[in-house]
């Protein structure tokens, strides 16, 4: 099933029941509104008569001999429907027209069927649940449902209890008429949950659509159409993000294209060379031992050529892949810079380079990590500074510390590098055109590894270049 049609459908679904729940909602509270319309009459027709009874009559055998030899409840129950329960606080029946007895009105006054003042208007809000005479409440008295309002009052010393009995009404729903009603709140709720899912869904699948086509282009090694980016959706950061991917790929081709290039061709070179020696060697063209010596020395020179180029692109699959498993163990990390530039010396006096060290860690730090790592790190940077530095000059090493770091440091002055290089300096197999790089050896695969590396110790690898000045920081945590 397609992703419109699923959207269409869960749409279409969600709102027709959210549709359906909406209508036996309003259902229910019609029949919630009719019950309270019930009770606040009775309620208020029990209000008013206490107030008839307590301005007409002193004395309580007056009021109860007119109520029981007049048509007043007579009257009262054929217009309003009411029947009048009196009783004393003992719950002893002084007027019973419905004849229930002493049980059948204790009952309702005794009844834990308390309708809440939630369900009713202000003005019974002070209708206790603790106080069994002044209440509402629902009862079966005389085999029927009935609503009660039950109230205190009192004509001169005599406490008095009025209860109102009035047989709950049942809503009459017209059957027919309402089910026509409901039908057609459901086929309206059909229609517009269709046309809402169709248009949900389009707006959907349609920019996905447009989207896997793009990713389709990209597979076949199409890097030339952008994905159009309209909004700040999640599609549209799908989309931005596909692009930048895109970009990526196509200067990772471009470099592997180059790194291919510059690779096959410095691989030729070398065994295009170590042929020639050897082949001169073994037909006699070096004929004395300096010569052959010298021959032998190229060779060799060569084949260690060979061998680190084949390195370098092993570390770096290893790296790619996470085949390295780390062994975080305390290090020294001016340790590991003192035994590099040791290592380093005679190259750095060829050259005429020298380095200034400077060392800051706080006393009681622990660096804990992987030593073999960290050193892969220091070493490609140190001897990247001493590739790329000019002749006769001061390379800087700083080892520091903060409350999060140790911090690795060195600057050369050497070339320029602003710019697109700037941003491309850790890509792999990336060396700038701008400059010739004939007698210096590499592939732009040091910091490539370095950078990679940094990643898996959780550690942080910056650039800065002002003027001819480079600088590389190597942030390593200290937790």
């Amino acid at each position: 099933m397609k992703i419109s049609d699923r959207i269409t459908i869960t749409a279409a679904l969600t709102l027709f029941f959210v549709i359906f729940i909406t209508a036996f909602s309003f259902t229910q509270l019609f029949l919630i509104n009719n019950r309270n319309n019930q009770l606040n009459d009775l309620a208020e027709q029990n209000k008013k008569f206490i107030e008839y009874a307590k301005s007409n009559f002193s004395d309580e055998n007056k009021a109860i001999k007119y109520l029981q030899e007049s048509d007043y409840l007579q009257k009262m129950e054929s217009i309003s429907g009411v029947n009048v329960l009196i009783a004393d606080k003992a719950i002893n029946v002084l007027i019973n027209p419905l004849n229930t007895g002493s049980k059948g009105s204790e009952n309702p006054v005794l009844s834990s069927n308390q309708i809440k003042s939630f369900f009713t208007d202000n003005d019974f809000a002070v209708i206790s649940s603790n106080n069994n005479f002044d209440k509402l409440i629902y009862s079966q008295i005389s085999g029927g449902p009935y609503f009660v309002s039950i109230r205190e009052f009192q004509i001169s010393s005599q406490n008095l209890i009025s209860i109102f009995l009035k047989k709950q009404d049942e809503i009459v729903l017209p059957p027919f008429s309402y089910a026509i009603d409901m039908l057609l709140i459901f086929l309206i709720a059909g229609l517009i949950s269709i046309i809402t899912g169709l248009l949900l869904g389009r707006s959907i699948s349609g920019p996905i659509m447009r989207l896997s086509k793009s990713v389709g282009r990209i597979s076949n090694g199409d890097y030339t159409e952008n994905i159009t980016v309209r909004g700040s959706d999640e599609i549209s950061i799908l989309a931005s993000n596909i692009n930048n991917m895109k970009n990526k790929i196509q200067r990772s081709q471009d470099s592997l294209k180059e790194f291919t290039y510059m690779l096959s061709h410095e691989i030729k070179n070398i065994i295009t060379s170590v042929n020639g020696y050897a082949v001169g060697i073994s037909e006699g063209v070096y004929s004395t031992e300096d010569e052959i010596n010298e021959a032998l020395n190229i060779i060799k020179s060569k084949t260690k050529d060979l061998e680190n180029i084949t390195e370098s692109l092993l570390m770096l699959s290893r790296v790619e892949n996470r085949l390295i498993e780390l062994e975080k163990k305390e290090i020294k990390i001016e340790i590991i810079v003192d035994d590099l530039i040791k290592l380093y010396e005679p190259e750095l006096t060829r050259n005429g380079l020298t380095i200034k060290k400077t060392y800051d860690i706080k006393t009681g730090i622990k660096l804990m990590s992987d030593k073999y790592l960290v050193q892969t790190v220091i070493s490609n940077l140190v001897n990247n500074a001493m590739k790329y530095s000019s002749p006769d000059s001061e390379i800087t090493v700083e080892v520091f510390s903060d409350k999060r770091n140790v911090a690795f440091s060195v600057s050369n002055s050497g070339f320029r590098i602003t710019g697109d290089d700037k941003d491309k300096i850790f890509n792999m197999f990336y060396r700038s055109k701008k400059y010739e790089f004939k007698n210096i050896k590499g592939f732009g695969l040091g910091l490539a590894i370095s950078k990679r590396i940094a990643n898996i110790l959780g550690a942080t690898l910056d650039f800065e270049s002002a003027g001819h000045i480079n600088t590389f920081i190597f942030r390593i945590p200290i937790a």
